[in-house]
This record gives structure tokens, C-alpha cells and sequence, in this order.
């Protein structure tokens, strides 16, 4: 048992804006009160729920592959010294996987998903995402281009399609799918990109990135998974792209969908040299459909590594 007393309590969800209260957990739930058990004083100190990253890239072979790529982290990041309550880890662009569990608790996280997860890879996915503490942690299975749901579509077999979705789901133990660059990295294997979303893809008649974002936000919502179809649209970080991320949208009309890192979707101009934010845009639609949610992309400041299934992109 646990109570957080004398804090400025701030919860959307309930009404909550900062009224000085306790919290009081038991069991790991929030409870009305407690008798006895530990007390946190968090006088002076701000008291809300812990964040969700709704969309990162913390375990997996792509993690592995971008360790690989920076050597140099291992020497100027910072550490994690084993000691009574931590293991050693280390931090940087691309964190050990104690230190990502450590890193997010520090901020005031709780929860973590993995946004794209092969589904070749899934097991070595899930054996990272156990090995990092603290945070509850979730994944989604990578969809956009599968060939044999594609192949389905093609032929007009949409109950197969879904078949084959939830068992692929089931296989690799995700809690939804991802769909990057639909169409987009089927056509990449002929050195080709998928930028308009009602063109069919190299190798298919009938099948264009609109079939599979409408397909997979429907299937999704016909097998009750808690998750939207979490999309990477296409045209991702060019000049002009908006056009293609309000037609996407127009597209899930009656459908739930989650859009990812919208605001590198979200540009105005004709070339590099004109390109500017259309965010307005996408923000006065969004806000009145409430079928969609997103995440908005941070931009961050300093090394980096990229981290994409969007093959043509990368």
C-alpha cells in the first residue's frame, strides 16, 4: 500500500487540475484511501499520470543493427553502474536495455511501444522488451506490405486477409499492426516508391496504398484489437505531403486509425526551397474526427539514429 500525499494533482481524464489531494494505491490500482503502508511527501511537487510513448523504437534487430553502427556511444554515453537496485546499462542514441527502462522512469513514463516489429524478428523483439524494467511494454507487427495479405486483397479474398492478420498477430504476440509506407516498400523491391495512394503497386492491378490502409484499419477494427492500425503514411518528410496525409485520412473515414509522428506529414511548398508547415491543416481535421488519434514526430536536437521500415525513405 502506498500514499502520495501533499501533491498538486493534475488528471485530464478526471477533472483533476491541480487540486492539492492524496493518492493512494493498493494492489497497483489507484484506491479511494489506504490504512497504513509507505507515505511519499510530495509537498511542493506536481502530481499526474505517467506518460505513454506511444510510438519509439527501444528492442529489436533494428535497435541491434543501430548499436552496431555507433561503437563510438559506448565511450561518451552516459552509464549505469550496477549497484543494489540497477543493473549496468548504457544510455545515448541508442540505450542498452536496462538503461532504456531506467531513462523512461526518469521522465515519467510507464508505458513503451514498440512501433515496428518484423515479424521474422518478433521473438528476439520480445526477449528485449523483457529485458527492459520498470515500464510496461507493447509492440506492433509490421503490415503495410505483407505479400500474402496483399496477394489476398488482389484476389478479393478480404475474410482470408483478416484470417491471416490475426494469426500472424497471434504468432508474433503484438498488441496491433503497423502499417509504413504502404505499398510503398513492395515497390522499393523494384527500385520503385508508392507516392500516390490510388496508383496500384508494381506487380498488382487492384492493389494501391489506399486499398491496404482502408483494408487493414477495417480489419483491425472487425477483430476488436485494442489498438488502431498504427500508419506511417506515404510521402513521408517531403515538401508537399499534406495533400497525401488529408487524403489518407479522408480515406478512414469510419475506421479507427492511429497517424504516427504526424508532423513529419505535414508539409506545404513545391521543393525543398518553398517547403513550409501546413500543420494547421492536418490539426483542424483531425479535430473533428475523433476516429483518429496520433502522435506528433519529436524533432530532436543533436546525433540521432533513424530508425524506419520505410525503406525508400531511409
Amino acid at each position: 500500500m502506498l500514499r502520495i500525499t501533499g501533491g498538486k494533482v493534475y488528471d485530464p481524464a478526471n477533472g483533476i487540475n491541480g487540486e492539492v489531494r492524496d493518492i493512494c494505491i493498493a494492489d497497483g490500482k489507484i484506491v479511494a484511501n489506504v490504512e497504513g503502508g509507505r507515505t511519499i511527501d510530495a509537498n511542493g511537487m506536481i502530481v499526474f499520470p505517467g506518460g505513454v510513448d506511444i510510438h519509439t523504437h527501444v528492442a529489436g534487430a533494428a535497435l541491434n543493427f543501430a548499436r552496431a553502427l555507433t561503437p563510438e556511444n559506448q565511450r561518451v554515453a552516459q552509464k549505469f553502474m550496477h549497484k543494489k537496485d540497477t543493473r549496468m546499462g548504457i544510455g545515448g542514441q541508442t540505450p542498452t536495455t536496462f538503461a532504456t527502462g531506467y531513462l523512461y522512469a526518469g521522465m515519467g513514463y510507464t508505458t513503451v511501444v514498440e512501433a515496428a516489429v518484423p515479424i521474422l524478428s518478433a521473438k528476439h523483439t520480445h526477449e528485449e522488451l523483457r529485458d527492459t524494467p520498470i515500464v510496461d511494454k507493447a509492440c506492433c507487427l509490421l503490415m503495410g506490405n505483407n505479400e500474402l495479405v496483399m496477394d489476398l486483397l488482389e484476389l478479393g479474398e478480404y475474410e482470408k486477409a483478416k484470417h491471416i492478420v490475426a494469426w500472424l498477430i497471434s504468432a508474433a504476440k503484438t498488441y496491433g499492426i503497423k502499417a509504413v509506407n504502404p505499398g510503398g516498400v513492395a515497390a522499393w523491391k523494384f527500385g520503385k516508391d508508392a507516392k500516390q495512394i490510388h496508383s496500384p503497386i508494381d506487380g498488382y492491378n487492384k492493389v494501391n496504398p489506399g486499398t491496404i490502409i482502408s483494408n487493414l484499419a477495417r480489419i483491425c477494427d472487425e477483430l476488436g484489437l485494442p489498438h488502431p492500425m498504427h500508419l506511417h503514411c506515404n510521402n513521408l518528410g517531403v515538401p508537399g505531403n499534406v495533400s497525401t496525409t488529408l487524403e489518407t485520412m479522408k480515406l478512414l473515414e469510419g475506421n479507427r486509425a492511429h497517424m504516427a509522428h504526424l508532423q513529419f506529414h505535414a508539409y506545404g511548398g513545391d521543393d525543398w526551397h518553398n517547403m513550409r508547415s501546413e500543420s494547421v491543416q492536418l490539426a483542424e481535421y483531425f479535430n473533428t474526427h475523433p476516429n483518429l488519434t496520433c502522435d506528433a514526430g519529436a524533432v530532436l536536437f543533436g546525433n540521432a539514429v533513424t530508425i524506419t521500415a520505410d525503406g525508400p525513405w531511409q
